[in-house]
């Protein structure tokens, strides 16, 4: 059975990424990673930090994050009752600005409404001697107003920030093939007998048993779906001709499912 690091390494592998990719990918430094792959339990950061990020980069690879905890306790001698992972926040958003424009037409609102007020209070008498003045009065606040009005902020200009340049994929690459989606092929071969269901694209392409040593076909698509009756038995071949040294069980459990992208190996020629 791999080691917790192997089981990553293979994990990343089967994925098909490079650590550069699966660091731009989970915001996790690579070095950190390489450090988990490699067991360098010394090269982490504190013990309440590196359990985030080993629960993080095993949900990343599509592993049970529970069963690579265990693991990691395991090859790292941290006990159980461990401290808890810290929460990190949301980002926190940013502060509310007052519209300046909206305030000074506020203030002028106010005055309008106040003058017409006061003027309805005054006595009839006193309301048509004053009317001139209130009128006066009224421009005089408006034009006041609109003199100290702040100009309103420009908005801020967008910056376009070139997206990290990555490292390129040695056994994977664009496979689009002028079409919307990407493809690629994925096959199953067991040690023991084991019930096989293989989905491509919705559609059930292979449904049998398996004999042990026996192994299927590469089905060409875009999503798979692979349901074992025994996971630990179970390994999965790509269109890399690489197939997996530890068991889909380990990894992922009895049933597996995957989307090819452009890091995906190509389909195979032929």
């Amino acid at each position: 059975m791999a080691g917790f690091g192997e089981t990553l390494r293979q994990a990343r592998a089967l994925k098909n990424v490079t650590l550069r990719e699966a660091e731009t990918e989970t915001r996790i430094n690579r070095h950190h990673l390489a450090a988990l792959e490699d067991e360098d339990f010394t090269a982490l950061p504190p013990q309440i930090y590196t359990r985030g990020i080993v629960r993080k980069y095993a949900n990343y690879l599509g592993l049970d994050a529970g069963k690579v905890l265990d693991m990691y306790r395991e090859a790292a001698g941290v006990p159980r009752d461990a401290s808890p992972i810290p929460h990190v926040p949301a980002e926190m958003p940013r502060m509310w600005a007052p519209n300046f424009a909206i305030v000074a037409f506020g203030v002028v609102l106010t005055a309008i409404v106040f003058a017409w007020g006061y003027s309805i209070w005054l006595s009839p008498s006193d309301q048509t001697n004053d009317l001139a003045a209130t009128s006066t009065t009224t421009i005089s606040a408006t034009t006041a107003a609109d003199t100290v009005r702040p100009t309103a902020p420009a908005a801020p200009t967008a910056v376009v920030t070139a997206p990290p340049a990555t490292e390129a994929v040695v056994s994977g690459g664009d496979n689009q093939n002028g079409t919307a989606e990407y493809q690629t092929g994925i096959g199953v071969a067991v040690t023991a007998d084991a019930d096989i269901t293989i989905q491509v694209d919705g559609q059930i392409v292979y449904e049998g048993t398996l004999g042990a040593g026996e192994e299927t076909d590469l089905f060409v698509g875009t999503d798979f779906a692979v349901t074992s009756s025994d996971g630990s038995v179970t390994y999965v071949k790509n269109s890399c001709g690489t197939t997996s040294s530890v068991s889909m069980g380990e990894i992922i459990g009895d049933h597996w499912e995957f989307s090819a992208s452009e890091k995906s190996c190509p389909v195979p020629e032929g």
